[in-house]
């Protein structure tokens, strides 16, 4: 994504608080209330409004890079193209890497967007940062106040409110050229218009286009018998399948595909376009209505990762591919007074609909070559047919939520908080993989193709289809929660919190291969599991799923705050997290469905501001313990099956320096340190082998027996590095007469991650390395202009987002890596009115 964008105003020659001796106040609205985040009890990170336009924040890769507690994976592969939009988020080291799946857990780290959920099972949802009044990452489990899905945190993105005092307005214009791939821009603004006294309007829009960089090219990868753009496989060849070796280079048409068609340069390239609307309207002096609107359309081509075998930036593939994410949320928020009690309603209705192509010839060549697979897919005549194979995905999301809270006046010495929350998500989910064969015009599999895969193998209701996936996922929740805090002394203050929950999930509908197919290759999932004949989904030919599950709990909250001086607290936190249970996508007997997990945490956290508010130090300690976390893995033909896989722990150690050194220089840094371990053996016990059993005790794995355990005590959870970690150097100028220019220079860095963990599978896949990356801006104002030129991604580092395998690692040895942008130089224009 672009890196450089501006806010709804230009970065202040010099922040006000600055001038004034010390660092600006922040308020927050974490636990419900309106707060100076150094009175609030708990580990936040704030990007505020300053912080967002100085720093180019426009998107969720963005903050994450600066937010040294939260970690995420772009894309999880299977089939998919690893595009923006499907990226998931932790904090606090909380993931276990199997996560991802449409029928897999919920996200362990809930979303909002102001006061209503945004988080979905397919990803976060990549909300574009403009006109944002900030954005709160809360660290730890926020089970009581924010429930099923913030496990281990919660990131809420706060915009900026509809205004009836003023007129204000800003339009914000850049162009950036990426190194090794192509030329973006950006255009994007907000007008706010007083309507009367007591009601205005807001307005906001965005049109962004980012470059590609990588490039699909006739390439060479040997292990995954690529040679100069063309494929071959084992059983079109006439040859034995073998897993260690490619069989010779056939001719196209005999055994071998070509990516002639498909090759192009940076064609990873996506374009996102948006908008939002907010109203307010005063009611007199005690009711405040704020309905609000936004919308956003995500449309992507490529695959946003390369093939480090096939080079640099580049990637061999072998059919079209793209993606188109758009998603919408009306959301209705009214707060009043009766007495001296504050009453908040905030209700949300949200719309997704995400559908994407990828090549999945990955999956024709492996599995061919491990399994001689490629023997059955044969066409009409009952001869072998082009081995390509597409994913069409479809998920239709639907969301809504209801919240009423009634809070105590804030100036009692005893306050509190009562709330009622109910929720309901709706996820319809479509794959189609195709097996299109030559001269297909649609690649959907759609109308018939005579070249393609047999009509007495497809799904009778899909032409040219091999397996469908065509479901129904619905996950219910109610809640009840309290949160009371007493002011024991004027220095010791104490707050208990608890939620009492409800979930009830569900999963309809139908999985696998046709009748005739489950005959042919012995296969059980499909049309020989269904019990019901008549269809619960649009296209699905019968019934083979159908199950339920739900429970109920509560999960607690104990805080003790002693402040030293008004400018300085120290806390300790006892606080629970969950996610709800959920159905697993299979038949196989003894294979039920999944139980919750639960997030403890022990937290002893400082916050101080010292020398008149020139320096801020903030920090915190902790110990969670994850019981029977949730972990998602590949089952009999290949099918997510999630289990409860065992207990781990994470120690931590977080903290942020801010320390205004002059009227004129900024430093800051915020880092991360965990310890986040397996405290038990993962499936099989140490040295001894074992023999995969169709049970949730011993889940099945592909490749018959092995050596226990999958992932011994002791093992780093994946994908969050030990350390995390960020510097930022700003430093304005003094004016020359109207003009106030600025520089500033960031830089992260973080350890080593590895992507999965299981260890077998590392093994094939790999780790992400360590990296450190640099940035560099330097502009000015001039009055309420502004010009920007600003260098990322300095040293043109190939830093690793996610490394993954399209198919199962234990049979596909060819890994993807998802790079941070290259080199970027942008220049920027901004004005506000």
């Amino acid at each position: 994504m672009p890196l450089a964008h501006a806010q709804n105003a230009p970065p202040p020659a010099a922040p006000a608080a600055a001038e004034a001796g010390g660092l600006q106040e922040v308020i927050v609205t974490a636990q419900k209330r309106s707060e100076n985040v150094q009175n609030v009890p708990i580990s936040i990170e704030v990007l505020d409004n300053q912080k967002l336009s100085e720093l180019s924040i426009s998107g969720l890769d963005d903050y994450v890079k600066y937010s040294p507690s939260v970690s995420y994976l772009r894309g999880i592969g299977q089939g998919g193209n690893a595009q923006p939009g499907l990226s998931h988020v932790y904090i606090r080291g909380v993931v276990s890497g199997g996560e991802g799946n449409h029928s897999g857990p919920q996200p362990s780290v809930g979303t909002y967007l102001d006061e209503q959920p945004v988080t979905t099972i397919d990803g976060t949802v990549d909300v574009h940062i403009y006109d944002m009044a900030r954005i709160e990452v809360l660290e730890g489990p926020q089970g009581t106040l924010y429930g099923a899905s913030s496990e281990s945190g919660t990131v809420r993105i706060i915009s900026n409110k509809a205004d009836p005092t003023k007129f204000s307005a800003s339009y914000d214009l850049q162009v950036n050229q990426v190194d090794h791939g192509g030329t973006g821009y950006e255009a994007q603004g907000y007008v706010n218009i007083p309507i009367t006294p007591s009601a205005a309007v807001r307005l906001v829009a965005w049109d962004v286009h980012d470059a590609g960089y990588i490039s699909n090219v006739a390439g060479t990868n040997t292990t995954a018998c690529i040679e100069n753009g063309i494929r071959t496989f084992p059983t079109w060849a006439g040859q034995t399948p073998s897993t260690a070796a490619c069989p010779t280079v056939g001719t196209v048409g005999a055994g071998a595909i070509s990516n002639a068609a498909w090759v192009k340069n940076d064609y990873n390239t996506a374009e996102t376009r948006g908008g939002r609307m907010s109203l307010l309207f005063n009611l007199g002096d005690n009711w405040t209505v704020t309905p609000t609107f936004m919308g956003q359309s995500l449309t992507t081509e490529g695959f946003f990762a390369y093939d480090p075998a096939v080079g640099d930036l580049k990637v061999a593939h072998f059919g079209p591919e793209n993606s188109d994410d758009t998603w919408w949320q009306g959301a209705l928020t009214i707060e009043g007074h009766v007495s001296n009690f504050d009453i908040v309603y905030a209700g949300a209705f949200m719309k997704r609909d995400v559908h994407s192509l990828a090549d999945y010839s990955d999956y024709t060549e492996f599995y061919d070559r491990a399994y001689g697979s490629g023997a059955l897919w044969v066409g009409n005549a009952g001869t072998p047919i082009m081995a390509q194979e597409l994913v069409n995905t479809k998920g239709y999301f639907q969301k809504w939520s209801h919240e009423l809270r009634v809070s105590t006046p804030a100036d009692l010495p005893v306050r509190g908080t009562l709330g009622l929350f109910i929720q309901r998500q709706l996820h319809n989910i479509f794959e189609q993989y195709v097996m299109p064969g030559y001269g297909f015009i649609n690649p959907y599999g759609g109308p018939e193709n005579p070249a393609g895969f047999a009509d007495s193998l497809s799904i009778p209701t899909l032409h040219n289809t091999i397996w469908l996936t065509d479901e129904q996922r619905v996950d219910r929740d109610k809640a009840v929660f309290a949160q009371v805090t007493w002011d024991i002394t004027q220095q010791l203050e104490l707050t208990g919190g608890i939620r009492f929950y409800k979930y009830d999930n569900t999963l309809d509908g139908f999985y696998g291969y046709s009748l005739n197919y489950n005959a042919l290759s012995g296969y059980s999932s499909g049309m020989a599991g269904c019990f019901l004949p008549y269809p619960i989904t649009p296209y699905a030919p019968c019934t083979n799923l159908n199950n339920e599950t739900s429970d109920t709990g509560n999960v607690p909250r104990v805080n003790l705050t002693y402040k030293f001086t008004p400018d300085a607290l120290m806390y300790a936190t006892y606080s629970k997290g969950f996610r709800p249970g959920g159905v697993n996508r299979t038949a196989v007997k003894g294979i039920g469905p999944y139980k919750a997990d639960f997030l403890t945490n022990y937290e002893i956290g400082w916050k101080t501001q010292w020398f008149n508010h020139r320096l801020r130090f903030n920090g915190a300690l902790f110990w969670e313990d994850w019981k029977n976390f949730q972990f998602s893995f590949l089952g009999p033909n290949s099918v997510n099956i999630v289990a409860n896989g065992g207990n781990a722990r994470i120690k931590g150690f977080e903290t942020e320096l801010q320390w205004a050194a002059t009227n004129n220089l900024m430093l800051s840094t915020a880092f991360t340190w965990l310890d986040p371990v397996l405290t038990q053996d993962y499936c099989g016990t140490q040295g001894v082998t074992s023999c995969p059993t169709q049970s949730t005790d011993a889940p099945y794995l592909p490749g018959g027996a092995w050596i226990g355990p999958q992932a011994p005590a002791g093992t780093n959870l994946p994908i969050t590095p030990k350390f995390k970690g960020n510097l930022i150097a700003r430093y304005t100028f003094n004016p020359i007469g109207d003009f106030s220019p600025y520089a500033q220079v960031t830089g992260v860095y973080q350890t080593q991650t590895s992507p999965l963990l299981r260890q077998d599978e590392v093994a094939i896949v790999g780790v992400m390395p360590s990296y450190a990356l640099i940035d560099m801006v330097g502009g000015v104002t001039y009055k309420d202009f502004m010009l920007q030129l600003q260098v990322t991604n300095v040293a043109d580092k190939r830093a690793q987002l996610s490394r993954f395998t399209q198919t199962n690692p234990v049979v596909d040895p060819q890994p993807y890596i998802v790079p941070t942008q290259p080199r970027t130089i942008t220049l920027e224009f901004s004005q506000k009115f």
